[in-house]
């Protein structure tokens, strides 16, 4: 399979959901799930580059092989990246029956790693593309995150998010997930500063410490995107 889309539009993540589903449908004989990267295959000397690969392989073997990046394989010249992608295509021949294998990376550059070995395309039965996410799905997220670390945002908090959302996906690659989570973690610090300086030598009760403000999200990650101006000219 082959996961195409930007930073943080959640490949990984379902990369994981797809061994645990695949494994409780008793598809795979285990949910394993190992994810590696161009240094886990590529060796520093001549003949160790196969090795690595079918390491990785017979790690794997019952589940899910993960390939993140996987462009980075064709990105350096003169480094064993094209070894490594040959024998990987050997290995998916020879482990067809005991692993999956899926390749992520970005839409453009995952391009031009399928067209380096003939072989590689057609040996992928599966292509999903991530699309990036939009202003209403990120503060979804945002809302999910944060109620998983116990907390809520107020009406006014919701609204600023919103805001800085929708100017954030008018750039490319803004982060989509990644975006989200650190908005969320550098709202939470500015939070707690603010309830030191509100509440000083006072008790406050859980409703408080648990609820962000609109204040809380004037942070650094919010400042990361201006809105797009038009110039007037005559």
């Amino acid at each position: 399979m082959i996961f195409t889309g930007n930073p943080g539009s959640a490949k990984t993540t379902v990369a994981r959901l797809l061994a645990s589903i695949l494994y409780d449908e008793h598809v795979l004989g285990t949910n394993k799930f190992i994810e590696c990267g161009r240094q886990d295959l590529v060796g520093r000397y001549a003949g160790w580059t196969a090795k690595q690969v079918e390491a990785q392989f017979q790690k794997a073997r019952g589940g899910i092989l993960f390939i993140d990046e996987a462009y980075s394989l064709v990105e350096k010249e003169g480094l064993y990246g094209d070894e490594a992608i040959n024998t990987i295509v050997q290995m998916m021949e020879n482990y067809r029956d005991d692993v999956i294998v899926i390749f992520a990376g970005y839409p453009d550059k995952m391009e031009r790693f399928l067209e380096k070995n003939e072989g590689l395309r057609s040996r992928i039965a599966c292509h999903v593309d991530f699309p990036d996410f939009n202003a209403e799905e990120l503060c979804e997220i945002l809302k999910l995150m944060s109620k998983e670390k116990g907390y809520m945002l107020d009406e006014e908090a919701e609204e600023k998010c919103r805001a800085i959302f929708e100017i954030a996906c008018q750039n490319e690659e803004f982060g989509n997930g990644r975006f989200v989570r650190n908005v969320l973690e550098q709202a939470i610090i500015k939070q707690s500063s603010r309830i030191v300086s509100e509440h000083k030598n006072e008790t406050f009760d859980k409703k408080i410490i648990s609820t962000l403000s609109a204040s809380d999200f004037d942070i650094n990650a919010a400042k990361t995107y201006r809105p797009t101006r038009t110039s007037i000219g005559f």
